[in-house]
């Protein structure tokens, strides 16, 4: 190998060394030398491609994406990872698909998407399995469990927890094991089940002192909080010590991040104590590394822990100031998981539109004009069904069933042929309706699936899946998904101009939306939700009615009515609850 000097880091110039010798030198300076990592990766993905070498072109992609993720650049590893899966699958590259989409799943958890991110890592492990790899296995389920333990689900949670386990005995990693037990402490000690949270932490913190001493401060910083939740303060704070100690130690090398976590819980642990003015102190210190490192949880962590704090001590002024950068970083941390959950559908959407836009050109070359037509014409009904199936996604999470789309759809079909409208459009219309609510799949399920009533902040953000599923939708040639981006942008405007997301009223509302309104709410009344239950269907045709020419345009109404009362002969359902 011929060594050169590039920003005065020391890189590999390949010479005749295989693309797996860059990867594999590559590897060892991941956490001490990212940047160097990011050269040698790069040389082997150049090299890997002159040599037609598929397997190692694949996991260069993926390596790629990996040192984004440590990078703090959740938008380029996302888009490095969806590279890699692709290129992995179309070569046939199983290892590296499994690794890509664990670490989408790992992207979708830092953005608070957590249904896409179980999806994707379970998604992974099973892929994983096929390959005869063994090593990565108990970390995988140890993220599936962790996903598990973010969305509440507990037992799941420790279920998988014991898999990972199992997966690391038959590997003799108990390395492995030591950082699994400490999330399992964690998780018994957020049970209240702080004796056995203990016992487990004291089992992990043996292991981490013989066999990952890299993780000892995060390791004493779980088990500390199992101490301070039985009470057991002088304990906690002497471990949590401990782990500052460490981290000031010039022979040991951690990140800001442990650093700012472990502050984080002494924090917690002095306010549970009592001891405010030493609780204020150790949240500022969690929040000053915080901010320098834009880790963005524990900053929330610690401006909501000061904000209850300097309320409790009357100090207002200092809580509304916390209070208020809580909120601001909630904001911004739902935008970035706005943004991957969108990536996730234009990267999906791009690559159907680039197919279908290679078989019209290969249709077009052959001189096959006339098969051409009816070949664009499948190939938008084609483009509906996928995005059909992201609707329905949405409606999956939203309810107990995808059949809400398709009946928004015929009801909006029927009003629009009511109105004499002509039927070409109506029968588009038909077919566009069911994309009304596509936005939700950019909602978090924190909001999307509330059984209670939203509060005013999370009502805000629901009401963004109007504009959300117009961007999905926006930017086709298709008449058909531009009618239903005009419909998902315009279902919840009012007539009289007090709807969202324009708050536009009357005429100025296009007929789709104006139809669409009345068409959603009619189902949405007559189904029920995780926040309500349904509506008989004479009392959704009174709503409907008594709300013409407020919230509803009246002349749509009176053709839904018309509909309503005709359906009393031919529908028992209607004829049943109206009558």
């Amino acid at each position: 190998m011929t060594k050169i000097q590039v920003n005065n880091t020391e890189v590999v110039r390949p010479s005749h060394d295989s693309a797996r010798l860059l990867l594999d030198l590559a590897r060892t300076h991941e956490v001490t030398e990212p940047e160097r990592s990011r050269v040698l990766v790069q040389q082997a993905r150049a090299l890997a491609r002159a040599n037609q070498d598929d397997a190692c072109e694949a996991e260069s992609l993926y390596r790629l994406a990996s040192l984004a993720h440590y990078d703090g650049q959740p938008g380029d590893a996302f888009a490095l990872a969806v590279e890699a899966r692709d290129f992995a699958m179309a070569h046939d590259v199983t290892l590296v698909i499994a690794w890509a989409l664990n670490l989408i799943g790992l992207v979708h958890t830092n953005s608070g998407n957590h249904s896409e991110a179980l999806a994707c890592c379970l998604q992974a492990l099973d892929c994983y399995r096929g390959t005869g790899h063994r090593v990565d296995e108990g970390n995988m389920l140890n993220t599936i469990a962790s996903i598990y333990h973010e969305l509440g689900d507990t037992d799941r949670a420790i279920v998988n927890y014991e898999a990972a386990m199992n997966a690391n005995a038959q590997l003799n990693r108990p390395d492995f094991d030591a950082i699994t037990l400490a999330n399992v402490a964690s998780l018994r000690a957020e049970r209240g089940e702080f004796d056995v949270a203990i016992e487990i932490g004291e089992r992990a913190l043996a292991l981490c002192r013989l066999h990952a001493v890299g993780f000892l401060p995060e390791v004493l910083s779980a088990l500390a909080g199992a101490y301070g939740g039985r009470g057991d303060f002088d304990q906690a704070r002497t471990l949590l010590n401990a782990a500052l100690t460490m981290l000031d130690a010039s022979s040991v090398s951690f990140d800001d991040a442990v650093r700012a976590s472990v502050e984080l819980s002494f924090g917690q642990i002095e306010h549970s104590a009592k001891n405010e003015s030493d609780a204020i102190a150790h949240f500022c210190n969690a929040l000053g590394l915080a901010e320098v490192i834009n880790a963005k949880p524990v900053a929330f962590s610690a401006h909501s822990a000061l904000a209850d704090l300097y309320k409790g001590l009357g100090r207002f002024e200092e809580a509304v100031y916390h209070l208020e950068a809580k909120f601001a970083i909630n904001q911004s941390i739902f935008n970035e998981g706005t943004d991957i959950r969108i990536k996730t559908l234009q990267v999906a959407h791009e690559a159907e539109e680039s197919r279908h836009q290679a078989e019209i050109l290969r249709l077009r070359t052959s001189e096959l004009e006339g098969l051409v037509r009816g070949r664009t014409t499948e190939l938008e009904q084609f483009q509906l069904e996928a995005l059909e199936r992201l609707a329905i996604l949405g409606e999956f999470r939203d309810t107990d069933t995808g059949e809400h789309t398709s009946r928004v759809g015929d009801m909006c079909a029927e009003i629009a042929h009511e109105l004499g409208q002509d039927p070409a459009w109506s029968e588009r219309l038909r077919l566009a309706a069911r994309l009304h609510d596509i936005g939700k799949v950019a909602i978090p399920d924190s909001i999307l699936l509330k059984p209670g009533p939203l509060t005013p902040a999370e009502f805000e953000v629901m009401k963004t899946h109007t504009t959300l599923g117009a961007r999905i939708l926006s930017g086709s040639t298709s008449p058909l998904v531009q009618l239903a981006e005009e419909v998902a942008l315009n279902h919840h405007e009012r007539w009289d101009g007090l709807g969202y997301p324009n708050q536009i009223g009357a005429t100025d509302v296009p007929l789709s939306g104006r139809i669409c309104a009345v068409a959603d709410v009619f189902d949405a009344l007559t189904s029920e939700r995780v926040y309500k239950k349904a509506w008989t269907v004479d009392d959704a045709v009174r709503y409907i009615a008594r709300a013409a020419g407020t919230q509803f345009d009246p002349t749509v109404v009176k053709a839904f009515m018309h509909i309503a009362q005709s359906r009393l002969v031919t529908d028992p359902h209607f004829a049943d609850s109206i009558r």
